[in-house]
């Protein structure tokens, strides 16, 4: 089995729409690090345009799984993308998004997300489906040409890395105040949603996408940006994603996964 392409974990599951339940949990990890949060505050339409801003993300991202055999060209014009994001955060400090370990930390984050998503929504890994899923993501991030050298060299070194990072570098910036403002008062549009229809559901699924992603979040975040997880809480997650995982295999396979993973999965096929 490759480490990329067609045999990988990565080409199994990183197009399951699953995991775009928790990409409010991806855009808080990312925007409590201080370099990301200040380079999103100054280089972006943030507050203006939020979802629009992931609904461009998201497919150039996912191409680094799914361009294969040509990852590493999507991979480097990504990196292309943030070569002159630089500045200096509110307390004085510089940033630069290709800095090793900030570039690192935004990759992290959103291979973390997924592994939470499918271990909530789908099954447990397996000791062995772990280090294979990491191994995996770091050489996913060796494609983008930024330097390795903060990257944990097995799993329990990343869950290390995770849990210090969580702990000790995480801070409430401007920028995951605003997100968490979006919880109270959502953004006015998305793109994807009839405006009618978007309208009367944002505030009620608004608060229940944030109830999930606030549950698969690190202590220290939870503690940090003032909220409370209870065992009530935790018990009512599980259930609600026994009732995602049961109903999942009824969706319509053009709604499980994004389209820049069925596109890839049918250039495959139709070459074998």
């Amino acid at each position: 089995m490759d480490l990329a392409g067609p045999g990988s974990l990565h080409w199994r599951h990183a197009g399951d729409n699953r995991v775009l339940l928790l990409l409010v949990r991806v855009g808080l990890m990312q925007l409590m690090h201080p370099g990301l949060g200040a380079g999103v505050r100054d280089h972006s339409d943030f507050f203006g345009e939020p979802w629009e801003r992931i609904i461009r993300s998201v497919p150039q991202i996912q191409g680094v799984t799914f361009d294969w055999p040509d990852a590493a060209a999507t991979a480097r014009k990504i990196t292309a993308y943030h070569v002159d994001i630089t500045g200096v955060d509110e307390q004085g400090r510089r940033y630069h998004a290709l800095d090793p370990e900030t570039y690192f930390w935004a990759h992290l984050t959103i291979f973390d997300t997924m592994i939470r998503a499918i271990e909530l929504f789908d099954h447990e890994l397996s000791p062995t489906e772990r280090e294979r899923f990491y191994a995996e993501s770091l050489d996913a991030f060796r494609l983008y040409g930024v330097s390795d050298r903060f990257a944990p060299p097995d799993w329990a070194g990343y869950e290390r890395y995770l849990d210090r990072m969580c702990r000790e570098n995480l801070e409430l910036t401007p920028v995951a105040q605003g997100l968490l403002a979006f919880v109270e008062e959502p953004p006015e549009r998305f793109p994807l949603v009839p405006q009618p229809i978007y309208r009367l559901l944002k505030r009620p699924f608004g608060k229940f996408l944030w109830w999930v992603n606030r549950g698969t979040l690190h202590p220290a975040i939870r503690q940090r940006i003032g909220v409370t997880w209870t065992a009530v809480d935790e018990r009512r997650l599980r259930i609600f994603a026994k009732i995602v995982h049961g109903a999942w295999p009824l969706v319509p396979y053009r709604l499980r996964y994004s389209p820049r993973s069925r596109s890839a999965m049918k250039r495959v096929a139709g070459a074998r």
